[in-house]
């Protein structure tokens, strides 16, 4: 049998722990490795004491100055022979699970499902919603947020990648990379020489394997996988998790343009309720340790806490009237609104010198989603002539 690993980065995600680390060490994955940086609600001595348990691997992230919590854990993670040792890897955030839809709905049913020579599942995210629901709580997540984005919502086309680990590898929060492969021609042609597969376990293109993080139209697969991800959750959640940063620094990532983008609740997706009784029964094992529940009652306690203060404080009334103005964005009418995380710095940039001459930020919008449609759609068409030239039948293209 395979040996699975799973690199990840926390913070303040005391609530949510057990649910995570039980539901994925349910489908196979026996080594979690778990970075945690800055916690104030206690989950760093929670997770001391899961790894005390033997229940996952866990390494305190101390960040020296000017650097950025997630790439220093995953230099960290790189580092470590340990890391290396799984047949299969994949780097994922404490809200993304990794949801396998053939078989028993296992990692090993994924590899089952794959051909024999893959090297890695290049998989897709489907963006999850809020349900609509305004309050935060620690129910579980997989059976609050049960809607999400459909098939097409391109926007979620970013991928999580389970591969191989192989000699040089350079981990990345959606794939891993070659150290020194942009100028080196052999490295590069080692990385082309792996097969990686979409959700749908058809092969993707030699451009994505050299630094591609989200499918186009012609490589986007859900058949067999993919990863939820509940990057928004409900309003006074959001609002939590902007109150704790972001592994990358980003000022004000978690803003209503983002939580107007990725409250996606199109379409029912069940999936994953079919493991919330295992989860909670394992849970309810693991509990049975009384300082474990001591730990997690107080990470509770103190959301509880700091959620209480939030709602007391000057403006929390203004943010939470701004995410039900966001929530009740339709997907069609996303393109009007000005989203400038994703872009490159250029054209941050290129919006900076527009809004500098008093253009309107709706006006940027239509000029921002004309430029990315023209890049977008030169991706799909390079993408599904690779396809071709291998014999393969792009997505939706016939």
């Amino acid at each position: 049998m395979a040996r699975f690993g799973i690199v990840t980065m926390m913070k303040d995600e005391g609530p949510r722990i057990l649910e995570w680390l039980a539901y994925h060490r349910l489908i196979g994955a026996e080594d979690i490795w778990i970075y945690s940086n800055d916690c104030r609600d206690g989950s760093d001595l929670l997770l001391d004491h899961l790894a005390k348990m033997g229940l996952c691997h866990h390494i305190r992230n101390v960040v020296p100055p000017g650097k950025k919590p997630q790439p220093h854990a995953l230099n960290r993670a790189g580092a470590d022979p340990a890391v290396h040792a799984p047949e299969w890897l994949i780097v994922m955030d404490a809200d993304e699970f990794l949801h396998i839809k053939t078989g028993d709905g296992t990692l090993a049913a994924l590899l089952a499902a794959c051909p024999a020579k893959v090297d890695g599942i290049a998989m897709n995210w489907r963006m999850m919603g809020s349900n609509e629901q305004i309050a935060w709580s620690d129910a579980s997540l997989m059976t609050q947020f049960t809607r999400g984005a459909d098939d097409d919502f391109r926007r979620g086309w970013g991928v999580k990648t389970l591969f191989r680990p192989f000699a040089g590898m350079k981990l990345g929060i959606h794939r891993p990379s070659m150290q020194g492969a942009k100028h080196d021609h052999d490295k590069a042609c080692r990385l082309l020489d792996q097969i990686w597969v979409n959700g749908s376990a058809v092969r993707m293109p030699p451009s994505f394997m050299r630094d591609g993080w989200r499918g186009s139209a012609a490589t986007t697969g859900y058949a067999l996988a993919e990863i939820a991800h509940f990057a928004v959750q409900s309003r006074e959640a959001y609002l939590l998790r902007g109150d704790r940063g972001n592994v990358n620094l980003k000022p004000q990532k978690y803003d209503a343009t983002y939580f107007a983008m990725f409250d996606r609740n199109e379409k029912p997706h069940l999936g994953l309720l079919r493991w919330s009784g295992w989860v909670e029964a394992l849970v309810t094992d693991w509990l049975q340790d009384h300082d474990l529940k001591r730990l997690l009652q107080s990470c509770r306690a103190w959301h509880h806490a700091r959620l209480c203060a939030l709602r007391d404080a000057p403006g929390f009334a203004v943010a939470m009237e701004s995410l039900a103005r966001a929530a009740a964005v339709p997907v069609h009418a996303l393109d009007k609104l000005l989203f400038i995380q994703p872009l490159s710095p250029e054209g941050k940039r290129r919006v900076a010198a527009l809004r500098a001459q008093g253009v309107a930020d709706a006006q940027i919008a239509e000029i921002v989603t004309q430029s990315v449609a023209q890049l977008e759609a030169a991706r799909d068409a390079r993408e599904a002539a690779e396809l071709r030239a291998l014999g393969l039948n792009p997505r939706g293209l016939g």
